[in-house]
């Protein structure tokens, strides 16, 4: 039993479409606080050993929305609202880093998994290649949004 307050803050629906190993660790997120450090490492490791293994790698952002724009697996709609759920994080991002304290850095960092969760979702069945290519970047892309000065550099 988890000794953590919990809350949910997910549509149900995006559960009952997600693969059981993503809908678990989506729920998990969902679920634990962002104090939950343990419990956020074990639902990130879970949600990975799901990924497809692959060679070629995205090594940021602009790699990743690239590759959603030429993907076949993601639908006109849905790429408009991945590329608004990107730039609304980008801007939350430049706004912890220039020292608004509206989000704490571990709910940025939720808020980036799900996002991750959401894209991969999407990924999942109809595009391996960038799926796997998500799931490798996930680590270096959330490098890159938390430190202040390699953030500054790549967004200002």
């Amino acid at each position: 039993m988890l000794d953590l307050p919990c809350y949910f803050v997910m549509r149900p629906l995006f559960l009952l479409r997600a693969t059981p190993a993503l809908a678990a660790a989506a729920l998990m997120l969902a679920l634990c606080g962002g104090s939950a450090r343990a419990a956020g490492e074990d639902t990130h490791a879970a949600v990975l050993h799901a990924c497809p293994k692959v060679q070629q790698e995205i090594v940021d952002l602009d790699m990743l929305a690239e590759g959603l724009k030429d993907s076949g697996a993601v639908g006109m709609f849905e790429k408009l609202r991945l590329k608004s759920a990107i730039d609304e994080l980008i801007g939350r991002f430049k706004a912890f880093h220039r020292g608004a304290t509206q989000y704490t850095l571990a709910e940025l960092q939720e808020q980036y998994d799900l996002l991750m969760m959401r894209i991969a979702r999407q990924l999942q069945a109809k595009d391996l290649a960038l799926h796997g290519q998500l799931c490798n970047a996930w680590g270096s892309i959330w490098a890159t949004l938390q430190d202040r000065g390699r953030f500054m550099e790549k967004f200002s």
